[in-house]
């Protein structure tokens, strides 16, 4: 009876998905309806309101992502535009990305194993800041169907075939890249990897070169689509300084290494079952393990190599952990119980079970929308602290193309836009918003102190200061909510 049900399971990949979003329901439900959950999330909302409301991405409104991100939110929120809309999506997508890992792992393990690859991906997601909307969230499941395609394929690769799948996988890699840069790091492995296995098939150099050549068009294809839209709307300088020349602009931290050495320790528990995993499938002699091995090694040097380094740099290199984890998941006793220990730890250290403070975030976040809302009749707001989405929950519009409040406040931002941050805060104080949200201590080292002292001088004069907590997945936030700044003097 137990055979029959697994090989029942085996067949119904409806069920299997419906499986993993149940994982992925109860892995990310205590941050659902709470906008303020991450930075990086409601900053990407925002942005897709702000599409919907005829804005252009990089010349209305900046960030350093390509397009493809925003244009999911904008999609969203479309449908519905509310912080649990996109939540729920991203569970989706969060779902959709533990089923493609079990899909491989499939390739390498039993099926109970690959089920508990795919488990463990959720569960990983949340530990490692992918809980919410991050980007990876919504590209991962691209990225895996492109290993997919060439896991799956490996036999034929090696016979002198490029199966069409491959191809296809090539074009969702490209996809990908339009969700964020770094995926093209995995992209490109992808292509050598199908290349490398075609010659060491036996094919000859010419026609190695037409395949070249047609993988990489097929994964260049969506950015090229996006760069010629920019050049017609005559706003590519502004699409190549956000996407390229501001993440060589930009300064980066000297606590890298530190961090380097955090994430790493954050990370050995994946990276022992990956490694413990690959030994047992090599005694097995698993067909696509070597290309799978790879890939994990592409991954985690895309991260190592990249100069900045933050918690959510490592939901790239959760699939492959994952994937290459099945084998040893699949011993008896021992892999259930390392299983067991990986998705508990994960869940239990995640700042998404931080019950008592979930608890407290969604009424605070209420109470400073309504005190904002209140003071900002004219809704001329600006926020010089990390909620940005503040803007859309009371109707305002940013005053400005840096709508991202980091990029007016951190010194490592400065000039990496490519625009005078000094000279637009002038502009938008100029302007004089009734109402300035400032964060207590503003959270970045080294700061912009030129804007920092200009703010400073600002609110001096606001009639009235509230101060409030707020809360977020690191916990609590203080904001000093300044209004009745309209009739101040810009101290210029």
């Amino acid at each position: 009876m137990a055979k029959a049900s697994w090989q029942g399971l085996e067949r119904s990949r409806s069920v299997q998905f419906a499986l993993f979003l149940l994982v992925a329901l109860a892995a990310r439900w205590p941050a659902y309806g709470e906008w303020n959950y991450a930075v990086d999330d409601q900053y990407f909302a925002l942005v897709g309101r702000r599409l919907l409301a005829g804005d252009i991405l990089y010349a209305d409104i900046w960030d350093r992502k390509p397009p493809l991100l925003y244009l999911t939110y904008a999609a969203i929120a479309r449908v519905h535009a509310s912080t649990l809309a996109y939540q729920l999506v991203a569970t989706a997508f969060a779902a959709l990305g533990a089923y493609g890992t079990a899909r491989i792992a499939r390739l390498i393990a039993p099926l109970p194993a690959a089920l508990m690859a795919g488990i463990a991906y959720c569960a990983l997601l949340t530990r490692f800041g992918g809980g919410n909307g991050e980007a990876a969230v919504f590209y991962n499941p691209l990225i895996l169907a492109a290993a997919w395609s060439i896991a799956s394929s490996i036999e034929r690769l090696r016979q002198g075939l490029l199966p069409r799948r491959v191809l296809l996988g090539m074009l969702a890699a490209g996809l990908a890249i339009g969700f964020k840069q770094s995926a093209a790091f995995e992209a490109v492995f992808f292509g050598v990897a199908t290349l490398a296995i075609l010659a060491r098939g036996g094919m000859r150099w010419p026609a190695l070169a037409i395949r070249a050549t047609a993988m990489a068009g097929l994964g260049a294809l969506p950015m090229v689509a996006i760069g010629l839209v920019y050049w017609r709307m005559e706003h590519f300088p502004q699409l190549w300084q956000a996407l390229v020349l501001s993440n060589f602009a930009r300064t980066y931290d000297a606590g890298r290494i530190t961090r380097a050495l955090a994430l790493a320790g954050l990370l050995c528990l994946p990276l022992l079952f990956a490694l413990l995993g690959y030994l047992r499938g090599r005694a097995e002699r698993s067909a696509p393990l070597g290309f799978l091995a790879c890939w994990a090694a592409a991954a985690i040097l895309a991260v190592a190599i990249f100069p900045g380094l933050y918690l959510h740099y490592a939901l790239p290199l959760l699939a492959p952990l994952a994937v290459l984890s099945a084998p040893f998941f699949a011993r008896p006793g021992i892999g259930t119980l390392g299983f067991a220990a990986l998705v508990i730890l994960a869940l239990a250290t995640s700042d998404m079970f931080d019950l008592r403070v979930r608890a407290h975030a969604r009424p605070a976040a209420a109470a400073l929308v309504e005190q904002v809302r209140r003071v900002t009749p004219h809704r001329r707001l600006l926020v010089f602290g990390m909620p940005s989405y503040l803007y859309a929950e009371i109707g305002a519009a940013p005053p400005s193309v840096l709508a991202f409040p980091a990029h007016f406040y951190e010194g490592a931002e400065s000039r990496a836009s490519g625009i005078d941050e000094v000279a637009e805060l002038r502009r938008v104080l100029r302007a004089r918003p009734e109402t300035v949200v400032v964060q207590e201590p503003l959270p970045a080292a080294p700061l912009n102190e030129a804007n920092v002292a200009r703010i400073a001088a600002y609110v001096r004069r606001c009639e009235a200061v509230r101060r409030m907590t707020i809360y977020d997945h690191e916990g609590e936030k203080r904001m000093a909510v300044h209004s009745g700044c309209a009739r101040a003097a810009t101290g210029d």
